[in-house]
C-alpha cells in the first residue's frame, strides 16, 4: 500500500471545519482509503490573501491506500468543495 500526507486548508468557521473534517473522513471510508493519522493544527493566519479570506484551519493527514484512481475522484470532489480553500498531497 501506498502512503500520502494530505494538508488542508478549511475555512475557519467553527461549524465549517467540522462539517469539512467529517465530510473528508466519510469520503475516505467509503473510497477503502485508510486513516493512519490526523493533526489538527488550527487557524492561522495564511500568507497571502485568498478568495478575499485571511485565515485558514490548517488540517494534515496521513493515508494509505492501493486506489490511486479513486484518490484521485476524491481530490476531484475537494476541488469542487467551497469551504476547502486550498489542499496539497504529497506521497511519502
Amino acid at each position: 500500500m501506498k502512503k500520502y500526507e494530505y494538508l488542508y486548508i478549511i475555512d475557519p468557521q467553527e461549524e465549517v471545519v467540522r462539517r469539512t473534517i467529517d465530510s473528508i473522513k466519510e469520503q475516505y471510508q467509503s473510497r477503502g482509503v485508510n486513516l493512519l493519522q490526523e493533526n489538527e493544527m488550527g487557524k492561522r493566519r495564511l500568507a497571502y490573501q485568498i478568495d478575499r479570506r485571511t485565515d485558514g484551519f490548517y488540517y494534515v493527514t496521513q493515508v494509505e491506500t492501493d486506489d490511486y484512481a479513486g484518490l484521485q475522484e476524491f481530490e476531484t470532489d475537494v476541488k469542487l468543495s467551497s469551504d476547502i480553500i486550498r489542499f496539497m498531497r504529497v506521497k511519502l
